[in-house]
């Protein structure tokens, strides 16, 4: 099964500037991988039209999805959807469908700022998921920045980017980091296409570095844990398989 390839644009002045945490990023981040897919990179842009609309379609060109987090709301300084249609040279337009859903939501008569929630780049669709619906315009996703908001509606399209987890070994050892340098260039020359992860720790339950051992498939993951083990004979504490960490909130420090 193939994996989708997925580049994040985290939209924001206030996250930017510190004054809000980016609780975004590392979410989608475990998401992306819990359902087979693969983050080729997040840019964290401000509420600057020109500086979104690089960002975007650099992250279009580059990735099978994009998805963008913020700048969504009724004030002047949401402007995504104007940064999204300047990325492919569209108009932003007033989408009678969202008007629609505003008005069902709102009351029937919209005014100012309220209608602004409308708007979206000529072309797009709209997702009809739940009471508000999610805005697409063609392979970019625009999800609203509130974190409860933006886990709903990511959890609504989840299936639509499912992949095959990246299959993933552990490897437990009590070598140090400068001992374990030369045996991982070694093992990387026989097994080129492997991904090797080195996370040292200190006096945890006899290991003093976790290994993480991945691939595209499980037989280049077997064929590098081996060759692994080989170099590291007994200094391996133990070998954990169908490791994966994003499940219990990561590697953590």
């Amino acid at each position: 099964m193939s994996r989708k390839t997925v580049r994040l644009v985290i939209i924001g002045d206030e996250v930017l500037s510190g004054k809000v945490a980016d609780a975004n990023t590392p979410w989608l981040l475990r998401r992306l991988r819990q359902v087979g897919a693969v983050c080729t990179g997040v840019d964290l842009v401000p509420d600057v039209v020109d500086r979104i609309a690089r960002a975007v379609g650099t992250a279009a060109d580059e990735a099978d999805v994009v998805i963008t987090t913020g700048g969504v709301g009724p004030t002047h300084d949401d402007v995504t959807m104007d940064g999204v249609a300047a990325a492919f040279g569209v108009d932003v337009v007033e989408h009678p469908d969202l008007v629609a859903a505003l008005e069902r939501h709102i009351g029937d008569t919209l005014q100012g700022a309220q209608r602004r929630l409308a708007r979206v780049p000529a072309g797009a669709t709209l997702e009809n998921l739940g009471a508000y619906p999610q805005v697409r315009f063609g392979s970019v996703w625009i999800f609203p920045g509130v974190p409860a908001l933006l886990r709903h509606k990511f959890e609504q399209i989840a299936d639509l980017l499912a992949g095959e987890r990246m299959p993933c070994t552990a490897v437990y050892t009590n070598l140090r980091e400068t001992e374990l340098a030369p045996i991982l260039e070694a093992t990387l020359e026989v097994c080129p296409d492997a991904s090797i992860g080195s996370y040292p720790r200190h006096g945890q339950d006899g290991w003093r570095v976790l290994l993480t051992v991945e691939g595209a498939d499980v037989a280049c993951v077997e064929h590098a844990v081996a060759a692994l083990s080989e170099h590291l004979g007994e200094s391996v504490v133990r070998i954990q398989t169908d490791f994966h960490p994003e499940d219990d909130g990561g590697l953590g420090e």
